[in-house]
Order: structure tokens, then sequence, then C-alpha cells
């Protein structure tokens, strides 16, 4: 079993950068966006923050056109981005290669990256966090080539995604994760999946595992699934990924099983496998769904990583 170390904070990595001319974009679609908009406008207006353009936008697939458009023109050093974590994972590439800061205002449903970073839902206290100016470099998963947020999964995680209900989302905010993961666990079909653990950049084979699975979890920090923790000590600037295995078992097991995912004890279980690592292949009997931060936009087998201090995001001083 790989071994779990505890981060060491870096806090010279965070540093004070005030904003000087940002873009606001609300996913009207969140789960709080529509009603959020106007007092996230007015509110970085109160505090301070100069804005160059602002958009809630009704339909997500624009907005991360309407970015790479903003960022392409020039002038900008910070997006601010209203929405939950399909939101932010979105614009993650983009954000990440030119190297604008992110924003923080989080209206999702699970808004699993924000808590991460102890980052509220209530817009006064994220935009002061924005007003502070304190930025932190934070590292982003990779599968393959593509960044994700929170995490990439396999087996329950993509049937949930497939299953969940976005009006559900809105109605009943993040229950709907419970009520899409009970339908999800009827229809499973087990994994089989093969792990293979590399050291980089020495390329070295240090463990191989396999397992029938019921669900492959990669975390990048802490949280994912609507406040599921993924390791105890995990934290989005550790360099690590957080992997868990959880081994096929009956539904009763699983209710036993569910209330120890709010803690992490869940890993305790002898079903349950965890390992940390900064490198690992995921390999299927047949080819699998990937979820990743909520989309299913990939399939196995798959190489994940971690790029360490990719996105730089105002995050609360430590």
């Amino acid at each position: 079993m790989l071994t779990e170390e505890k981060d060491t904070p870096r806090a010279d990595h965070m540093h004070e950068a005030p904003v000087s001319r940002a873009l606001l974009v609300v996913n009207a679609k969140a789960r709080q966006g529509q009603a959020n908009f106007h007092a996230a406008l007015q509110e970085l207006q109160n505090q301070g923050i100069r804005l160059v353009d602002a958009h809630g936008v009704t339909n997500p697939r624009h907005i991360k056109p309407l970015v790479e458009r903003a960022i392409e023109r020039g002038g900008l050093d910070t997006v601010i981005v209203g929405g939950g974590d399909g939101t932010i994972s979105a614009l993650s590439n983009v954000l990440a290669k030119s190297g604008i800061r992110l924003g923080l205002l989080p209206m999702g449903t699970a808004n699993d990256f924000a808590r991460n970073l102890n980052i509220t839902t209530d817009v006064p206290k994220a935009v002061q966090v924005i007003r502070d100016g304190y930025v932190q470099p934070l590292d982003l998963g990779l599968a393959n080539e593509r960044y994700f947020l929170n995490v990439a999964s396999i087996g329950l995680g993509v049937e949930v995604a497939s299953n969940m209900d976005n009006d559900l989302k809105k109605w009943i905010g993040p229950l709907a994760y419970g009520a899409a993961a009970l339908q999800a666990f009827k229809e499973l079909r087990p994994v089989r999946v093969h792990l293979t653990f590399k050291d980089r950049p020495h390329g070295d084979v240090f463990e191989v595992a396999e397992f029938e699975a019921l669900q492959v979890a990669v975390a990048n920090g802490r949280f994912y699934g609507g406040g599921i923790v993924s390791a105890p000590n995990a934290t989005l600037t550790d360099r690590k990924l957080a992997v868990t295995v959880i081994e096929m078992m009956s539904a009763v097991e699983l209710m036993q099983l569910l209330p120890g995912l709010r803690d992490g004890s869940y890993v305790r279980n002898p079903k349950v496998h965890h390992y940390t690592t900064t490198n690992v292949l995921v390999e299927t009997s047949q080819p699998r769904n990937v979820n990743l931060d909520g989309e299913v936009c990939q399939r196995t087998p798959l190489t994940f990583g971690v790029a360490p201090a990719a996105l730089k995001v105002f995050a609360p001083r430590p």
C-alpha cells in the first residue's frame, strides 16, 4: 500500500495581487446563478473591484468561448466565475495556460473546489476573498492531457453523473446526488480495473493492483462529489493524487459505508483501498466511461497525473 504523507504548507506560493481588470462570468443555469448574478455584480462594484465586462450566461456551453475571446483581446488580469465545479472545470484549461487568475463565486450544487479552499457561498464574503488579493497557485489533476479540478471517477460516479437531473439539482441541491446514486447502484455493472502506479520522472513501476470495483476515484483535493472526503490530509497544494477503490459490495454494505464518506473514515473499510500517488495508469477489462468533475467525457485506459501549481486562484489568507 502506498503511504500517505501530510502536506507541508508552502506559504511562499501565496502572494498579494489586487485585481485591476476583471471579467465577471456567471453561469445563470447553475443552482444559484440566476438569482445571484445582479447581487454579485453589485457587490463587486461596492467593494471596489473594477470590471471590464460582466455576463450572466444562460447557456453554459457559451461560457468557455466567451472567456477565451476575452483573454485573446488582452488586458485582463482576472476572470471571476460564478457557478459550480463544472463551470470552473470547463475553464481550467484556458485559465491555466493563460496564467489569468481565477476569482471564485460558488453558485453550484456541490461547490467542492470552493469547499477545498474554505470559500463560502455567501456572495459578499466570497467577493471579500477576491478583494483581499491573496493568490494561491493550486494543483490540477491530469487525465492524459486534460485538466480536472476535483475528481475523475469510473463506475458508480459515471452512473451518478448520467442519472443526475439538472432540474432536481436546482430544487433539492446536494440531495440530488444521493437520489442519483441510489438509481445508479441498481443499474451498475462491476468494473474489472487494473492500476499501475508509476514514479515520475523516472517512470518506474512501484505497485500494481487489480480489483472487481464498484468505483474508482482519482481525486486532486480533499473534497469531491458534494463533500465526500477523498483523504483526510489531501490538499490542492500537495502535488499528489488520492486514489480510492471501492470493491463491489451489497446494498447493505454500501449503506453502512455511506456515513464515513463525510469524514474519510470509509477508507478504513476492508473493501476500500486507498493510495496516495503522483501517477497512475487505470485500465479496465473493457473500455469504460470516465467522469471528470461531473462530465462524462473520456474512456479508459487513462493515465492520471498532477500539474503542480497550475491554476492561480484567489484564496483566503492562510
